[in-house]
């Protein structure tokens, strides 16, 4: 017969932690998630028959069990897990534009390092000697005393002094954090794990707040819709990511599992087990 046992009831009034190790054994953790979900659905197929065309049979055909996670946190750690590549600092190439005035001696400075045939400037053009239409575009190395600068010096006749130019140039980064991502990348597979706080009642008058954590591992899944974010003025760009359950292909047949653990009366971890334990995998 069935027991009712309070202890293992309660509330879930957060989202989960979660962690992601990924086949190559890459451990991924995400613990400022604004939105969890975790949803099994089993998919069947309905036989009808007889005089009134009514169910015969209801025969299930396949399980579809997802977890996503959506955060207002921006990690590169995200994009570097879903699509199955590891990141790597390198200089780093990358395209901006700008408006800047023109200053005494036609030119224009800029603070950083450009790559000279990078930098486009409509209606004019790029070279090496100064001539109608073109520009030149010069960078110099920081010293002790002087900071790096790209100068872009313009033609007499084609600017004025304090015109406004909109420039376009492919600024360096030293030391950027690059996620690769190739034509033959895939999404990442790998173990999932989540938990979330069970929070207790008003009844429970002898305990802390934060009764229990309940844990979740799929063995396997796959990440079936990669992270991407929207973003809007001022407010905090969200991005979500799913993984789905894979076979896991266990000789016990386990798909995922629940875990309930009961927390001690002040909401702390139960450490005095001192048996033998056999380690779920």
């Amino acid at each position: 017969m069935a027991i009712y046992v309070p202890k293992f009831q309660g509330y879930i009034v957060d989202v989960a932690n979660l962690i992601f190790i990924r086949c190559d054994n890459t451990p991924f953790y995400y613990n400022e998630a604004s939105q969890t979900n975790f949803s099994d659905t089993m998919n069947n197929v309905t036989i009808t028959g007889g005089q009134g065309n009514s169910p015969l049979a209801i025969i299930d055909t396949n399980r579809d069990t997802q977890f996503t996670f959506t955060s207002a946190q921006f990690t590169n750690e995200l994009f570097e897990m879903a699509n199955n590549v590891t990141a790597v600092d390198k200089d780093y190439g990358a395209y901006e534009a700008d408006k800047y005035e023109v200053a005494t001696g036609l030119k224009v400075v800029l603070p950083f390092e450009v790559q000279p045939t990078s930098v486009l400037i409509r209606g004019l053009e790029y070279a090496d000697t100064l001539a109608a239409g073109k520009y030149t575009v010069v960078y110099a190395a920081g010293t002790t005393d002087t900071a790096p600068a790209t100068t872009i010096t313009f033609n007499t006749g084609d600017v004025a002094v304090g015109d406004e130019v909109l420039i376009f140039y492919k600024r360096r980064i030293v030391n950027a954090h690059v996620t690769d991502v190739k034509t033959n990348s895939t999404s990442a597979k790998g173990s999932l794990h989540a938990y979330w706080p069970v929070y207790s009642d008003g009844t429970d008058c002898t305990e802390a707040s934060k009764k229990g954590v309940f844990h979740l591992y799929m063995p396997r899944a796959r990440v079936t819709a990669m992270p991407g974010f929207d973003s809007s003025y001022k407010s905090a760009a969200t991005n979500a990511v799913t993984f789905a359950l894979l076979d896991p292909k266990r000789a016990d047949k386990s798909a995922f599992q629940w875990a309930y653990e009961q927390l001690d009366p002040n909401g702390e971890i139960v450490t005095d087990y001192n048996g033998t334990m056999n380690w779920n995998s």
